[in-house]
């Protein structure tokens, strides 16, 4: 190590600390190229399902593990603007070192730098910015996914000020690795009382905090997801997450944080993927001439570049209005997790598609985002649980749909075309299972109305711009013909549905295997 360079680089930041400090994002992006091109292996941290040893430690001598935590805490302090071109860059290199930085950095510090004591920050922040210490949060429950509000894990506040917490978690990102948790439960005083949904910052160290099992995931092998449970937990007053039944918002701000990231995510992921169908149908001669050359995959590529750009479009604009201070509704965060999510994999299939046989190659780079990014539209709220909770919200607020689209200057085709939503929205049907599909139609629609939007404002920047736009607006346009009513029968009810499934068993038969006996791995009980 040479010892002179950090000394004069010590010295250099000295001199300079009264001077704004530059952004390090370019630096940190600067950083994860190399680090790509150097030292990353994906293919062995997929078949080991873990990330290489000195990846943490890397990670936080470089800033990654303290985005936005202000600089005065060790952080870098980065705008959300940064905030997504970090994220983009992660996506294309590698869904787990991904998917690793966004659960530390919203799901795990977003809620500390929001709720936690002066006291705690000052504490904790310095320690998980360097990578000293990792973080996550436990919402997820077995029975709930991200339904917070139909949490089990209780929380009893006891007479000495302090609580005990007990209850399970499940598919917890970093669970087994994070020294420190933020636990969401539902509280209730010393008389059984409920006080509301509430977090704590707990020491995974702490008597009673349980880690385990792992899932066995399809993709994202090397960030596990684990079972956490707690048996009479107990934490002290100064764990509390704000105050008493706060849990829920720091929950939420958690959520649409890591929304608008796990699009950004997905875009990178789409745009690396794209990148290598476009290099093959390049260099690959069909019977027609180059495979780049046919106008049917002209066509394809073109519809997934077009969706990229609508996506960044989009996660560009909710930054912006961050960044200037502006609060931004959460229809737009569900917007950038729906479609940022939906249309980035759908770009990685088409890449797929387009590569042929090389694109279902485990080995290559498209293939595994396949599987990794498939998760994306799962992850914190999947895509049909949240289109029907945003459409059912605008369908109760018709006027909060005018007031979405009124954040941005939709061209005059876009506000026909909006018009026709708040139509179909007005149509409620009778039945509660019609209401569901209704309200899955409207929030799409909303989705594609709002992205329609903001491409529309940007359609002058280039020709690509251009076609983008014109593509959005046909793509609203083509499910607004598909959301008028057409004649299709009832659904069947519950009870014949189940039937009728049931009576697959007659054509397959039994095929549940029973499967050998899993290694052993317990200590032998004359061992201890």
């Amino acid at each position: 190590m040479d010892t002179k360079t950090l000394s004069r680089d010590a010295d250099s930041r000295a001199a300079t600390g009264d001077r704004p400090e530059p952004s390090s994002t370019p630096r940190m992006l600067h950083f994860l190229r190399e680090y790509a091109q150097n030292f990353l292996n994906s293919r062995l941290m997929d078949e080991r399902r873990s990330l290489p040893p000195a990846m943490v430690a890397d990670f936080g001598e470089v800033g990654l593990l303290g985005l936005q935590i202000p600089r005065a805490l060790g952080g870098q302090d980065i705008c959300h603007a940064d905030m997504n071109r970090v994220f983009t860059q992660l996506g294309a290199i590698d869904a787990n070192l991904a998917v690793f930085c966004a659960v530390h950095n919203t799901l795990g510090i977003a809620p500390i730098l929001r709720s936690a004591s002066e006291e705690v920050k000052g504490c904790v922040l310095p320690r998980l910015a360097t990578g000293q210490a990792l973080t996550t949060s436990a919402i997820s429950e077995p029975g709930i996914g991200s339904h917070v509000r139909g949490m089990t894990t209780s929380a009893v506040r006891n007479r000495d000020g302090s609580y005990t917490i007990n209850g399970t978690k499940k598919w917890i990102s970093l669970g087994g690795d994070a020294r420190y948790v933020n636990i969401f439960a539902g509280l209730r005083d010393d008389r059984g009382r409920p006080l509301g949904i509430t977090g704590f910052l707990v020491d995974s160290r702490t008597p009673g905090f349980g880690i385990g099992p792992e899932m066995l995931t399809l993709g994202l092998r090397a960030v596990p997801q684990y079972d956490l449970s707690f048996r009479d937990l107990r934490v002290p007053a100064s764990a509390l997450l704000g105050a008493e039944g706060d849990g829920l918002a720091t929950a939420k701000a958690a959520f649409m944080d890591g929304r608008v990231v796990l699009a950004a995510m997905a875009l990178g992921a789409a745009m690396r993927s794209l990148e290598l169908a476009q290099r093959f149908a390049r260099g690959r001669e069909v019977a027609t001439g180059s495979l780049a050359g046919n106008g049917r995959i002209r066509e394809m590529l073109a519809e997934a570049a077009a969706a990229i750009q609508a996506v960044q479009t989009l996660i560009a604009r909710i930054a912006q209005w961050r960044d200037a201070g502006r609060d931004v509704p959460e229809a737009w965060y569900f917007c950038a997790k729906i479609l940022g999510c939906e249309l980035g994999w759908n770009a990685i299939d088409t890449a797929l598609q387009v590569m042929g046989a090389r694109g279902f190659l485990d080995t290559n780079t498209v293939g595994q985002h396949f599987r990794d990014y498939r998760l994306f539209r799962i992850f914190e709220g999947s895509t049909e649980a949240i289109t029907v909770y945003l459409g059912t919200t605008l369908v109760r607020n018709p006027d909060e749909f005018a007031r979405l689209v009124g954040r941005t200057r939709p061209t005059a085709q876009t506000l026909r075309l909006a018009d026709q939503v708040a139509e179909i929205g007005a149509d409620r049907p009778g039945d509660a299972a019609g209401r569901h599909v209704h309200a899955a139609v409207v929030g799409e629609l909303a989705c594609w109305t709002l992205l329609a939007t903001v491409t529309g404002e940007v359609a002058h920047h280039s020709p690509m711009h251009g076609y983008t736009a014109s593509w959005a607006e046909q793509q609203l346009q083509q499910r607004l013909r598909s959301a008028r009513p057409r004649s299709r029968g009832a659904l069947p009810t519950q009870a014949e549905f189940a039937a009728h499934v049931e009576g697959y068993a007659g054509v397959i038969g039994d095929v549940d295997q029973r499967r050998w006996p899993a290694e052993e791995w317990r200590s032998d009980p004359l061992l201890r």
